[in-house]
């Protein structure tokens, strides 16, 4: 006999009735992209940036690690805040502020001129993920949000790809500092075209009352979140912990190659600047084709057995993702001085990260109701982003002590062997609860 809290009745399939629900992913990919090319642009520079301030490897990592501490603490505002005013506000704010904190790193010229700035650059950030995984389920039933989730995800591994030739382009063109003001102008602009272009579906005029009709479809079943819970009560829940420790093996991988990739080549292998962007997009690359890949797999995989329920199935798909990142990581480490072969697990590294980090911003709408999904989101990114903000810091202390990438990447595998464990043991249903309505203002209603 079936569990009831992990089948759904068989059979049971909702034809597509239009497309405009995923046009509206484009705006989600750019700002994705941008968002994650203003975090790579400090790797970029730093070469430049260690020749002329005189700064270390160390500094880097320390700067890397500011941003991801600022950012993780402001995810439980930016979520509450999102859930709150609504996303279109929100996400157009945080675009247009981080943009200019971007900017402002053109203008600095001491360590703590930098640190303002990554600081500043970790408030406005905060809010986009869980922003994003709210108009994804604003826009998207449940069976169809791992592959939308995997298209604007995806972006988080383009932008890293396209940013080293176009960024170090810049660079040698016209300096680093020239560099940050062109992508926080960049960022301005999409922040304007967002403001004036998007509607939500019910506003939207390409979405027809059929597709209408389709977005808002849930499965009749005892598997959907029910009720609205108390925002302290989230971190009571088993669910909640389960994404936390998820999300960990994705910030940790991540950050690493977003802080250090251009410095390992450049360290190891002594690759010229004009050769090391395109070596350095080819891994990024690789990721976006796995956050695009893994969320088509998930929703794949989700109506291939429908009579599963969706949350089940990504937990399943959770995992083994996470046991290949941790085989994946190991190989990193055990590969250097081997060129070919390292770039070959960097790439597969980021691979299975991208598609880990899919299938982990499509689950929140999965477990808790629309009212807390943005504020589900932004607990599963802080807790991923504070723990994950020890990588650079302890990848750059490790490299100037040790003068090897080893062990950061082995602790990295150990990171995404619990997370596939607690998807496996703690993601086992969703959170439902006695409905009760939210008091206005009250931050733990």
């Amino acid at each position: 006999m079936k569990n009831p809290q992990t089948t759904l009745p068989a059979g049971k399939k909702t034809a597509s009735p239009g497309r405009a629900r995923w046009w509206i992913l484009g705006w989600l990919l750019a700002a994705m992209m941008i968002n994650y090319m203003d975090r790579s642009s400090l790797s970029i520079a730093a070469p430049h940036m260690i020749d002329e301030l005189g700064l270390t490897a160390a500094d880097i990592g320390l700067l890397g690690t500011a941003f991801s501490l600022t950012y993780a603490f402001f995810q439980l505002p930016g979520g509450w805040l999102t859930d709150r005013l609504g996303a279109k506000p929100v996400y157009v704010m945080a675009l247009g502020f981080w943009s200019i904190a971007t900017s402002l790193m053109a203008f600095g010229h001491h360590m703590w001129h930098f640190m303002v700035s990554r600081i500043l650059l970790g408030v406005f950030e905060a809010p986009v993920s869980p922003t994003s995984a709210k108009i994804v389920a604003e826009w998207f039933p449940p069976r169809e949000r791992g592959a939308a989730v995997g298209v604007y995800d995806s972006g988080s591994k383009w932008g890293p790809a396209v940013a080293p030739p176009i960024l170090t382009f810049l660079i040698l063109g016209f300096g680093w500092r020239a560099m940050f003001v062109i992508l926080g102008v960049l960022g301005v602009i999409v922040a304007i075209g967002f403001w004036a272009f998007y509607r939500s579906p019910e506003h939207d005029r390409r979405v027809s009352e059929a597709e209408l009709e389709h977005i808002r479809a849930r499965e009749e079943d005892d598997n959907a979140p029910t009720g609205h819970i108390p925002w302290l009560k989230l971190f009571t829940k088993p669910q909640t912990w389960a994404m936390v420790l998820g999300f960990v093996a994705v910030v940790w991988t991540l950050n690493i190659f977003v802080t250090f990739l251009p410095l390992m080549l450049n360290d190891i292998y002594s690759v010229a600047d004009a050769a090391l962007g395109w070596y350095t997009a080819i891994p990024f690359a690789v990721g976006g084709i796995g956050g695009i890949l893994g969320g088509w797999f998930t929703t794949k995989y989700s109506k291939i057995r429908e009579h599963l329920a969706p949350l089940a199935c990504k937990r399943q798909i959770a995992a083994v993702y996470g046991g290949a990142l941790a085989i994946c990581s190991i190989l990193v480490g055990i590969t250097t001085g081997h060129f070919v072969l390292q770039l070959v697990a960097m790439s597969l590294a980021l691979f299975f990260c991208g598609a880990l980090s899919a299938v982990g911003w499509s689950i929140p709408a999965d477990v808790v109701t629309g009212s807390r999904v943005a504020s589900l989101g932004s607990i599963q990114n802080f807790g991923g982003y504070f723990a994950g903000s020890l990588s650079p810091w302890l990848t750059g202390i490790l490299v100037t002590t040790t003068d090897s990438y080893l062990v950061p990447f082995i602790l990295g595998a150990v990171v995404a062997v619990i997370a596939g464990i607690a998807y496996l043991l703690l993601l086992r249903a969703p959170i439902r609860v006695a409905d009760s309505s939210p008091e206005n203002g009250d931050v733990t209603s």
